[in-house]
């Protein structure tokens, strides 16, 4: 076995991905705890985060590196999914680097961090997979999402403009009133008040109710599908050992 072979079976091995699993957890702890002291005029402790941010950015960096080293087509990892989740954990952290100030906006990136960890779920290949099979359906969906809203927030605005201006003058504003009633949120910050705009509300919601289950529906389908096809390709290699 050459080096490269060793190292991969090191990185992709159970020791290693659990203390990059428990290092997720703690940069994912350590954020929410560094949010809570920013509004602290004086934190006692704000040198603690940044060791602690350096020494995530030096051992994100170090795995980042190995898995590229490892992998044969490095080109494909680096703009994969994973490849750019793991960049993303990395780059926040450059901002204590001298010279990369200017990237101090990328800081509250490091939510990404947590993104690492379905690296190791194995199910979200599976939804992955499901996703881009049924990508066209929902690329149709998210465009027909986009029409009714602007059908819905042009209707709203038609009934209540002249008696909500403040709330439904424009369909720009409108729109928010849309967004809202067709993902079935209702907030209840805006409202119809003519029955026009209530009636028409009505329809809105009916509408958005069904819109919302069809992507559900369609990610059941496809994932019980390829459960399905798991378990009878596992019989069969069940019944090919056996024979």
């Amino acid at each position: 076995m050459d080096r490269k072979a060793k190292l991969r079976a090191i990185v992709q091995g159970n020791i290693f991905t659990g203390i990059i699993q428990f290092l997720i957890l703690v940069s994912a702890v350590v954020f929410v705890i560094e949010s809570d002291r920013e509004r602290l005029e004086v934190d006692p402790y704000k040198t603690h985060f940044v060791v602690l941010d350096v020494i995530f950015l030096v051992l994100f960096s170090i795995e980042y590196i190995l898995r590229v080293y490892i992998e044969p087509r490095k080109r494909d990892f680096i703009f994969s999914f994973y490849g750019v989740i793991d960049l993303l954990a990395i780059l926040p952290s450059l901002v204590l680097v001298p010279g990369f100030r200017v990237l101090r906006i990328l800081r509250f990136l490091r939510i990404f961090r947590i993104f690492k960890a379905t690296r190791f779920v194995l199910a979200v290949d599976r939804l992955a997979a499901a996703l881009r099979e049924i990508y066209q359906e929902l690329l149709a969906l998210v465009l027909l999402s986009l029409m009714l809203v602007y059908l819905a927030a042009c209707g709203t605005h038609f009934f209540e403009r002249d008696v909500q201006p403040d709330k439904f003058g424009s369909i720009l504003d409108s729109m928010w009133w849309a967004v809202v009633t067709l993902t079935t949120v209702g907030y209840g910050d805006v409202f119809p008040v003519t029955p026009g705009g209530k009636v028409f509300t009505a329809f809105v919601t009916l509408i958005g109710v069904g819109l919302i289950a069809i992507p559900s529906g369609l990610l059941a389908s496809v994932l019980t599908q390829a459960r399905v096809e798991r378990e009878q390709l596992e019989e069969s290699e069940e019944d090919e050992e056996q024979d």
